[in-house]
């Protein structure tokens, strides 16, 4: 859970000074909501873990914040397909949470960290893959994590060593944290990747003309190749990261 709440202190610092505001601008959530998800996930680290008896735990930062904030991101969705694509990166996601979980046996801190780093990565290159998106690979993860790592603990309830089932766990938030930063860093990596290549049509555009002696006005014509165009400013403001 260190890692997450070290993670989650410097996400807050960047929308307390704005440095975030680019990336949740074309998730269309306001800054000071968006400093609430995170205040609402450091708290659910705060709240102790809410056990039922000897057969169940639920923690609020690792498993109903999680959901509750993929409901967010479900209802930002812009259409139908993409709330499917999200669903769909959400059991994509959890299948990586399963896999890694049952591949990699927490038995030491050390494997612990190496389980959340490597779940929230390959999570958030899965959740961008499957959906194109910034909302739906966000709500992917998110809920792809926190399913998951339920799915787990069901497993080594019923059929590997009867341990207690547990929805959340530090591990879980650690996951989701790390898989969010990773989302974030991957979708403006792409979206970089998608204006530079506009870019180097711009320039070969150009070029070409030159090259086949066309005169000053129609190279004057050319779309512009150091200012945003009319797709430069779509790419801006819309959500889509193919």
């Amino acid at each position: 859970m260190t890692i997450g709440l070290i993670l989650l202190a410097a996400v807050a610092v960047f929308l307390f000074f704005g440095g975030s505001e680019h990336f949740f601008s074309k998730l269309g959530i306001p800054s000071k909501a968006a400093f609430l998800i995170v205040l609402a996930l450091v708290l659910g680290t705060i709240i102790p873990t809410l056990s039922f008896g000897t057969a169940l735990t639920v923690n609020l930062g690792g498993f109903l914040i999680p959901l509750a904030v993929m409901t967010v991101f479900l209802f930002r969705c812009n259409s139908t397909g993409e709330r499917l694509k999200a669903l769909l990166s959400v059991a994509a996601v959890a299948a990586v949470c399963v896999a890694v979980r049952m591949l990699i046996p927490n038995t030491s801190a050390g494997l612990g960290v190496t389980i959340s780093v490597v779940t929230g990565f390959v999570g958030a290159a899965v959740a961008c893959m499957v959906t194109g998106s910034r909302v739906s690979a966000l709500a992917g993860v998110l809920g792809g994590v926190a399913i998951g790592d339920v799915v787990t603990s069901l497993v080594y309830r019923f059929f590997i060593d009867g341990s207690i089932v547990s929805l959340g766990t530090a591990g879980a938030f650690d996951s989701v944290i790390i898989g969010v930063v990773f989302t974030v860093i991957i979708a403006e990596a792409l979206s970089a990747v998608r204006r530079h290549s506009r870019s180097a049509v711009h320039v070969e555009a150009q070029t070409n003309m030159i090259e086949a002696g066309k005169d000053n006005d129609e190279i004057e014509k050319a779309p512009p190749i150091y200012h945003f165009n009319e797709e430069d400013y779509e790419e801006y403001f819309n959500d889509d990261i193919d």
